[in-house]
């Protein structure tokens, strides 16, 4: 009678086959969520900054309130926690937010510029564009990887893929870390 079993060598050798190829899919595949997410957030922005040009369009100024937009915005509303600098912003009535169990996005009427900023708390990455009638850097994007300041971590990769950009606009290594790339 012949013993048809696998030899423990045998198996070892399938599981560390199964391992190698675990390790080079995985971050491939985390990468590819987070760039999906990254495009929805940025798309999300994207419609947001065209409903406040067509506000603008029919006001001549830009708007700070969501409700005034023809934008759907998806998620779940949320209480926000604000910085100091954010309440004075949005006590002056220059900065509106609105958060979501998935992250938030603001509006901000500056002097210079006025911009639209969504980020996402799930994959740490923020996407900000500049309004097409702003005086400073009209229509400039930015692409945030937030969580560190090393230009090699995933969400920083995701912007340089995005951006084309090989090195950050800016770091910030300190309490809120971040890796930045305009574009």
């Amino acid at each position: 009678m012949k013993n048809h079993a696998f030899t423990l060598i045998e198996l070892l050798v399938v599981v560390l086959i199964i391992g190698i190829l675990a390790a080079i899919a995985l971050p491939q595949y985390q990468k590819s969520v987070m760039r999906t997410r990254y495009a929805s957030l940025k798309s999300l922005a994207r419609s947001i900054a065209n409903a406040e040009e067509v506000y603008y369009l029919a006001n001549d100024k830009y708007s700070v309130d969501f409700d005034e937009l023809d934008v759907d915005m998806p998620g779940n509303t949320i209480d926000c926690d604000f910085s100091t600098e954010d309440e004075a912003e949005i006590e002056a009535g220059r900065k509106k937010y609105r958060c979501y169990d998935w992250g938030k996005c603001y509006i901000s009427n500056g002097d210079k510029y006025s911009e639209v900023n969504c980020s996402n708390s799930l994959i740490k990455m923020g996407y900000k564009i500049r309004f097409i009638h702003s005086v400073a850097n009209p229509g400039k994007q930015l692409c945030v990887a937030y969580g560190s300041a090393d230009a090699n971590s995933l969400g920083a990769q995701v912007c340089k893929a995005e951006t084309v950009r090989t090195t950050p606009s800016n770091t910030n290594a300190g309490e809120n870390p971040y890796t930045s790339y305009w574009y």
